[in-house]
């Protein structure tokens, strides 16, 4: 399992994830996930790159029966992780 589903179940209680596709593109790792939440399913693609002075560029898409989120920035790592919960939080809320 990737680093960002591992991220998502450490961080929300509940969730079940299965991994769906996984790889690294040179530099940029990408996920794909199927999160389960209450008997309700969303899929989250995340990619990351690292980048200098510790940034990362990443983009995430959280598609739900009733929402999609497309967010993506270029932060270091404890900002990155803050943006995403903040997110996957907003779409386990709205489900």
């Amino acid at each position: 399992m990737g680093e960002f589903a591992e991220m998502l179940e450490r961080e929300f209680s509940g969730l079940k994830t299965k991994e769906i596709y996984s790889t690294k593109l040179g530099d940029r790792s990408i996920e794909i996930i199927e999160v389960e939440n209450k008997g309700s399913k969303f899929l989250v693609m995340f990619q990351d790159e690292p980048k200098k002075h510790e940034l990362h560029r990443w983009s995430l898409i959280i598609t739900s029966a009733n929402n999609t989120r497309t967010i993506q920035g270029m932060d270091k790592l404890d900002t990155l992780k803050m943006r995403i919960k903040e997110n996957v939080r907003a779409i386990i809320e709205g489900m």
